[in-house]
Order: structure tokens, then C-alpha cells, then sequence
């Protein structure tokens, strides 16, 4: 995108606009704009916003325009009250376009999240910096275009490491092959048991009424387990309750350390710590949900 001048495509088939009216780029001509993808279950995006807020705040006189693009990867997040709720408690104050239908993620041609577009004030984008990390050579280029000189945000260390468990998504969509057993019974074959003593790194094994759809797993009969052996400093999951809320007791090698209530539908971290660590994690559910994404840090 970057070997040759390309302008900023328009905002297009924004459903809302949180903390500002709505707003078009050409209008923003004569300012730098940052333009940044995100969704509010992506752990990545979460971590890289604290950076985005920061920079919001310490350049906003210096006539940055700071906007976040909510493009959403499940179809909760595509409703504008949800997205109103994380940008709430995210501490987001600067505009943000709930882009539900993925139009003007398209229309940059983006293909990740975190994405952060630098647009300068002629219009055009002359920087685009994709995931985690590089926050210095954006805040650079920030800075370049603004004409402004400040000690730049501490770049924090890299949080993904070789062996840290990969994302793991529990639908059949994008599933590598779940670790249990499924029996069938008259009511169908959505009963998963697993028997194994030792469970392999990085895989799910469910227990109980499951039933494997394109992108979650869902819990038809409560209680119902998921468990995986993970090596990370953290581990969350992105799950939906499907009643008014569901409680959870979360296991660690066999122990039990902890009881969440799931009450609305996003990203519940469920194990932290300073360390890279492997683990065998249990999620034992005694309400229905749907179990969408293991995430790592």
C-alpha cells in the first residue's frame, strides 16, 4: 500500500458513532488522523489500545484526530450497545465507528486487528503498522507529521513468544479437531465425552452436551466442561451466555482457583501470570453458553 500514494478511503456503512458525530475524512483534511481496527474481544487489541489512548491524550492539542474502526469478528460484537458498553469500560473517549458490516474495513482493505493507519494532513496514509508492537516507529511518524518533539511511550516487552499456545477458535470453521470423543444417543450426537488421561498441548476437549457449530461451541445442557493444556502467562476465552448469566468454576493441574459469572457476552480472562507456564486448564459451565475463542498472552 505504502510504495505508491494512496488516499484514505471515506468511513462507509457506519452503523454508529460513539463520543462524536458522525465524521468524513475529507472534512479532516489539515489534520493527522490515526485510524485504528479493533474488536473488543481480541486480547491483542485490548493491550494495544492502552498505547492509542496515550497517544490520543498527550497529542489531541496538537491537532491529532484519534479514530477507532470497531469491525467486528462474531456477530455480538456487531451490535452498537455491546460496542458502547467495552468502549465504556476500555476508558475509550476518542471517536469510534462501529463498522459492523465490515465496510470500511474493506474499503482500506484491511485483513488484521489490531490495524493502525497514519493519514497525513493532505489526506493520504504514509503509514500502516498491523498488530502488536512497533508503537515507537508509529508514534515516530505521529510525531513527524504533527511537527512536535516528546519522549515517546515506553515500548513494553514482546508479548508473544514462540512457544506460547496459539489462538484456538472452538467452531468447526476454523477448528484444527477437538481432543474428546462424541457419543450419540437419542437425542443426536452432540454428547462429547472425554476419556483421555493426559490431554495434548493446545487442543480442546470438551465434556458433555456439546454441539461443534461453524464458529463456537455450545453448551445445550448444563454442566459442561472444556479443558486445555496451554503454556502462557495468561489465558482467556471469548464466550456468550445464552440465559441472564452463567457461573463458571475455573480449575488449574486439577485445582479449583476461582468462580466467574458469565453475564454478558465478551472476553473473560481466566488465568494470569509473570511467568510463561504450562497448564492444564478446566472450565467447568453450570449455565448454557457458546465458547468461541481460546486466546493467549
Amino acid at each position: 500500500m505504502l510504495g505508491v500514494k494512496v488516499e484514505a478511503p471515506e468511513f462507509k456503512g457506519i452503523e454508529a458513532w460513539i463520543n462524536s458525530k458522525p465524521l468524513k475524512m475529507k472534512k479532516l483534511r489539515g489534520k493527522v488522523v490515526l485510524v485504528d481496527f479493533w474488536t473488543y474481544t481480541c486480547v491483542n487489541c485490548r493491550r494495544s489500545i492502552s498505547f492509542v489512548k496515550k497517544w490520543h491524550k498527550k497529542y489531541k492539542k496538537d491537532s491529532l484526530v484519534v479514530i477507532g474502526v470497531h469491525s467486528p469478528e462474531f456477530d455480538f460484537e456487531k451490535k452498537p450497545k455491546n460496542v458502547r458498553k467495552a468502549v465504556r469500560e476500555l476508558g475509550i473517549d476518542y471517536p469510534v465507528a462501529v463498522d459492523s458490516n465490515m465496510e470500511t474495513w474493506d474499503a482500506f482493505d484491511n485483513m488484521f486487528w489490531p490495524a493502525k493507519y497514519v493519514i497525513d494532513k493532505n489526506g493520504y496514509i504514509v503509514e500502516v503498522d498491523f498488530g502488536e508492537g512497533l508503537y515507537k516507529k508509529t508514534e515516530t511518524k505521529l510525531q513527524e507529521l504533527l511537527g512536535v518533539s516528546k519522549k515517546p511511550e515506553k515500548e513494553p516487552f514482546l508479548a508473544y513468544q514462540p512457544f506460547q499456545s496459539p489462538e484456538t477458535y472452538a467452531g468447526f470453521a476454523r477448528n484444527q479437531g477437538l481432543g474428546s470423543g462424541l457419543v450419540c444417543d437419542d437425542k443426536g450426537c452432540e454428547f462429547y465425552v472425554d476419556t483421555e488421561e493426559t490431554h495434548h498441548p493446545n487442543i480442546i476437549y470438551p465434556d458433555g452436551r456439546w454441539e461443534q457449530e461453524k464458529n463456537y461451541l455450545k453448551l445445550e445442557k448444563p454442566p459442561g466442561k472444556l479443558s486445555y493444556r496451554f503454556t502462557a502467562r495468561e489465558a482467556n476465552l471469548v464466550v456468550e451466555p445464552l440465559e441472564k448469566k452463567a457461573m463458571a468454576d475455573i480449575f488449574i493441574d486439577l485445582k479449583k482457583k476461582k468462580s466467574i459469572t458469565v453475564n454478558k457476552p465478551g472476553l473473560y480472562r481466566l488465568f494470569k501470570s509473570r511467568e510463561y507456564e504450562e497448564h492444564e486448564l478446566g472450565i467447568v459451565f453450570h449455565g448454557k453458553v457458546k465458547a468461541y475463542v481460546f486466546t493467549f498472552g
